[in-house]
């Protein structure tokens, strides 16, 4: 075993170097176990010294995009399928042990190459909000499949042009847009036969105005997953930002998606996906009415009042243990959006949402 291996529950199955004995062995696993490569690289089978932390929310997500990477890098010698489900269902278990931190993460855990932590992402809001949309575990899991693939087709174009400033040239243009039927092919070729995960692929550029592509679809031409995945992927976008231009706060990406983009999306789609993301997102930097500077840490009943945990005094002197505030006091109440990297404020997950942020 080069992993530790857990079942669905995190309890430990098998640790790293023990010893298959049989192909049954090996086929059962691969069907039902949950692995952790945390820390692991050129054989070095050396055991974390806290395992459980593995199995936390904000740890699976970090080793989803790893696994990923992984797994786009050089898919030969993998079952392609069953792994891109597998990052799945470690983002299924991050999302629902904390769907907070999760929606977090979106936001401040910006380490690695953006294709690969964008499409992690996307995958992320598709399955807290398909949950919300009722739909079904199965289809989720799609849904989250196309999310983690969306981008096969266009990979290193992606990477290029993060640093491009101004228009695209048409070569470039080309690429863009032929991206999406080069992706299905390539995921065609890696076994991929799932009707739902290859149409949102397919269509998460096609808008309901008719302005996408790659074929121009209008309205009901267009399916829910489709669409779940559009919204996903320009929000996801529009917080994370390019060089040749910063992030948008949460709540303005999610106001710009529903105000600005008008026809360009389904209305009752994107009005439930701003529902489960909240006016305030999880890790939005915010101004308290008492001065302070906090971080939204939790959706709450209320979308106006989520919960927060204060990172400044009012006098903006950082404070060493973030302060969670009574979101029924007026003095706590949220006065403005910031921007935590403008203001040079590094945020500990850990120190906002405990030991589920534990890498």
């Amino acid at each position: 075993m080069p992993y530790d291996a857990y079942d669905a529950k995190g309890k430990l199955l098998l640790r790293a170097g023990e010893t298959l004995t049989s192909a049954a062995q090996v086929e059962r696993l691969i069907r039902t176990a949950y692995f952790d490569d945390h820390g692991y690289s050129d054989g070095n089978h050396d055991q974390p010294s806290d395992p459980a932390s593995a199995n936390r929310p904000l740890a699976l997500i970090v080793a989803a995009r790893r696994r990923l990477q992984s797994l786009l890098d050089d898919a030969k010698g993998v079952d392609f399928v069953q792994e891109t489900k597998r990052i799945g269902q470690m983002l299924h278990r991050a999302c629902h042990a904390n769907a907070d931190l999760s929606l977090a993460s979106i936001v401040l855990q910006r380490d690695g190459p953006y294709a690969i932590r964008h499409m992690v992402n996307t995958a992320i809001a598709c399955e807290l909000t398909g949950a919300v949309l009722g739909l079904s575990t199965a289809e989720r899991a799609s849904i989250m499949a196309a999310a983690l693939t969306m981008n096969i087709g266009m990979l290193d174009l992606q990477q290029q042009l993060l640093s491009v400033k101004g228009p695209l040239n048409d070569e470039q243009n080309i690429a863009v847009q032929s991206h999406c039927q080069r992706g299905v092919a390539l995921l065609q070729d890696r076994s991929v036969g799932d009707t739902v995960w290859l149409q949102a692929v397919q269509d998460h550029h096609e808008r309901p105005d008719g302005s996408g592509y790659p074929a121009g679809k209008r309205g009901e031409e267009i399916g829910l997953p489709a669409h779940l995945l559009a919204l996903a992927d320009v929000y996801c976008a529009r917080v994370a930002g390019r060089h040749y231009r910063p992030p948008l706060q949460p709540n303005l990406a999610l106001r710009w998606l529903f105000l600005n983009d008008g026809a360009k999306v389904d209305a009752k789609i994107a009005t439930l996906f701003i529902k489960t993301l909240s006016i305030y997102p999880p890790g939005t930097g915010v101004r308290l009415r008492n001065g302070s500077i906090g971080v939204v840490t939790h959706r709450g009943k209320n979308s106006l009042a989520p919960q927060v945990s204060s990172i400044t005094t009012h006098d903006g002197l950082r404070v060493a243990t973030p302060i969670r505030r009574r979101i029924d006091t007026d003095a706590h109440a949220i006065s403005e959006v910031v921007d935590l990297e403008e203001l040079d404020l590094a945020v500990s997950m850990e120190a906002l949402w405990g030991k589920d942020a534990v890498i």
